[in-house]
């Protein structure tokens, strides 16, 4: 660009920001702090006022009610809620996250680069511009920060990592009058690392009005997760989710702190994943030729997970949930590697369409897996491994003459007992296969809960060798309902570990219209709002379901959770919306696992709502990553804290269901027109 070019485009410019105060006018607004409710609001600003931007009332507003003293949280711009927060100065000054001084690492040099990238990630969600109008008594300030880490080196997540951290802003005035604020993270990890920057993130925040980032000048943060596996379950067969929208995904994730993400890899609808080994499952089994995963796609994914300290955990379904991929068995002289392939009906063969399901009386099949648990292996080094293992229907197999007259051979009845050891005869032998594959005596497996999960059955799987990730329902009291609450009452009483993705509060595809058959709802409706995620607390159902364990015992046996997206009625388009802000409500339960309170207090939703709508806000901002969530309020409520609630008597009212939002509101219209 010429200099004549550069000059006329800063006038350009400047006339504009000249216009904008003569058609605009000054912003008339700003912020007052109730230090009370530790809430900001809005208000037109006075002749002779000075203008408090919303960013710097949120992170001054502490609160000084009696809940300070039982622990309540007094920075209201964190999420997931810390762990313990002490110090809180209740006051911010203006810096240039840009011009951050690192002073490195005080413990060691290793893996400085390492450490370094994270404080970069950290710069580069800031603006460098800080300085766009006056904003009242802030401080311009110096910004310094330091590492105190054991060992910074990136490595795979494993569920021996440590991600504690202690976070301690300080800040001093030297004789000058310049100020410097000093904000420090000690941690024995990478993890704990990059954990203590992202909530120093939340700590930092750049006012849309003025354009300055305020940070608080004093807080003591020490923090630890409360569940160790805290993720997402994505699913990316009925539907492809591109590798872009999976770095998103984890992005969302990172920010708040997950730490796992469940790649639901392929199911009877597509094989989208590349196989260097059986190359023909994706080339037989993908919707197209460019919707697959590649070696490389793969490898990048794993990787940027790996720097948001994310573990990916691949799953392979089986022996039910495979079809398309599958069918190349013939003509390579292999058989039938899967039945009832697209069979009709399909109603009577599988749950959804297409059909389709394993031949595990063909040896070669077991070949084909070694090798895809092999690949499985190299493109992924998590050491877990998800086998699937849900919904086997006994009328497939029970529709093949040459899986009958197998069972005949061994003496098995062709019912359902027969069928049973048909089913543990499949898994026991590809379990074996895992095991040589991933070269380990025993593998880290995962299982959906299933027939093979509930009764005696469940004594056909090892606890030492499986996790089960339990799926069902917890409450209700349809016979349905009942058999799930009984089958989780029984894995957690004989020692089993679990993994919750309860589908009554953690699928996040409910809701919706059917997509086979008419009607307004589909299999899991209604729709689940995230202040039900929010409170799915496994803890709590044991105490109330009277479960025979000792909390010690929860905590060992109860891994943590995942919230769930099945894609039949998801894609590109609207997966970010529908994960999220939901996910990250569920993040909160898993990190901090509040106790279950009254309403307003720590644990329940109506705590939670006001740092949930304001970090959703957040995300959305460019330099967070856009990930463009589902927006939860008007933008009145999030400039306005606690004006937007629903009140009787001045209480909260608590949100059981959904259906509850729609009763209380047509009774409030009544009221107010016979009042």
């Amino acid at each position: 660009m010429s200099a004549l070019h550069l000059n006329f485009t800063l006038w350009l410019l400047c006339l504009g920001g000249v216009l904008y105060n003569l058609v605009v006018g000054e912003y008339p607004y700003t912020w007052s702090c109730n230090s009370t409710a530790a809430a900001c609001t809005r208000q037109l600003k006075a002749a002779e006022e000075s203008f408090t931007p919303h960013t710097k009332c949120k992170l001054e507003c502490v609160s000084t009610s009696d809940q300070q003293d039982k622990g309540f949280f007094s920075t209201r711009v964190l999420w997931p809620r810390p762990k313990h927060v002490s110090g809180n100065s209740g006051k911010t000054a203006v810096v240039n996250v840009a011009d951050l001084a690192y002073n490195g690492n005080t413990i060691n040099n290793i893996a400085a680069d390492d450490l370094e990238q994270l404080v970069e990630n950290f710069k580069s969600k800031y603006s460098d511009s800080n300085s766009k109008t006056e904003s009242g008594d802030a401080v311009e300030a110096e910004l310094n920060f330091t590492f105190e880490v054991n060992n910074g080196t990136l490595v795979d997540f494993t569920d021996s990592s440590d991600e504690s951290y202690e976070l301690t802003i300080t800040s001093s005035t030297n004789e000058d009058g310049e100020v410097s604020i000093d904000a420090r993270v000690k941690a024995s990890s990478y993890f704990g690392a990059r954990h203590g920057l992202e909530t120093l993130s939340q700590l930092a925040l750049t006012d849309p009005v003025d354009g300055k980032t305020y940070m608080v000048t004093g807080i003591k943060i020490e923090d630890s997760p409360y569940y160790l596996w805290r993720g997402l379950s994505v699913d990316t067969s009925r539907n492809f989710i591109s590798p872009p929208v999976i770095k998103n995904i984890l992005t969302g994730l990172a920010a708040a702190k997950m730490n796992t993400l469940h790649w639901h890899l392929t199911d009877s609808h597509s094989f989208p994943y590349v196989s260097s080994r059986v190359p023909e499952m994706s080339q037989y089994g993908a919707y197209l030729p460019n919707k697959i995963y590649s070696a490389d796609d793969i490898a990048d994914i794993v990787q940027y997970a790996k720097k948001l300290g994310i573990r990916v955990v691949p799953e392979l379904d089986a022996p039910a949930h495979v079809g398309y991929g599958w069918q190349w068995g013939p003509s390579a002289g292999k058989g039938n590697l899967v039945v009832c392939l697209g069979k009709e009906p399909w109603t009577e063969y599988c749950l959804e369409p297409p059909c389709g399901q394993m031949n595990v009386v063909n040896d070669d099949l077991y070949l084909t897996l070694k090798k895809l648990y092999t690949d499985l292996k190299e493109s992924f080094p998590s050491d877990w491994f998800h086998m699937g293992g849900d919904e086997v229907n006994f009328n497939c197999w029970k529709s093949e003459e040459t899986i009958t007259d197998f069972m005949k051979t061994k003496g098995w009845k062709i019912n359902d007992e027969g069928f049973m050891k048909l089913w543990d005869y499949y898994q026991t032998k590809a379990y074996g296969q895992l095991k040589e594959a991933r070269e380990e005596e025993s593998s880290k497996a995962i299982l959906w809960s299933s027939r093979m999960t509930e009764g005696d059955d469940l004594s056909l799987l090892s606890k030492d060798d499986y996790v089960i990730q339990f799926w069902g329902t917890t409450v209700g009291d349809s016979e349905e309902a009942k058999k799930h609450k009984k089958q989780l009452k029984e894995m957690l009483e004989k020692g089993y570990r679990v993994i919750m993705s309860n589908h009554n509060e953690l699928y996040l595809d409910c809701g919706f219209g059917a997509w086979v058959g008419a009607g307004p709802n589909n299999w899991c409706s209604p729709f689940k709002s995230w202040h039900q995620v929010y409170m799915s607390d496994i803890r709590q159902w044991i105490e109330d379901e009277k479960v025979d364990i000792t909390e010690t015992k929860a905590k060992q046996q109860v891994l943590g959770g995942e919230t769930a997206i099945w894609t039949e009625q998801t894609s590109d388009s609207d997966i970010i919306y529908k994960v999220f802000p939901r996910t990250w409500a569920y993040a909160e339960r898993l990190w901090t696992n509040p106790s279950k309170g009254e309403s307003g207090d720590l644990g329940s939703w109506e705590e939670a709502e006001e740092r949930l709508t304001h970090f959703a806000s957040l995300m959305k901002e460019e330099g967070r990553g856009a990930v463009l969530s589902n927006t939860m309020k008007p933008e009145y409520c999030l400039q306005n804290d606690g004006k937007c609630v629903l009140e009787s008597n001045g209480s909260y009212i608590k949100l059981l269901h959904p259906e509850l939002i729609l009763v209380v509101s047509v009774f409030h219209l009544f009221s107010l027109y016979y009042s």
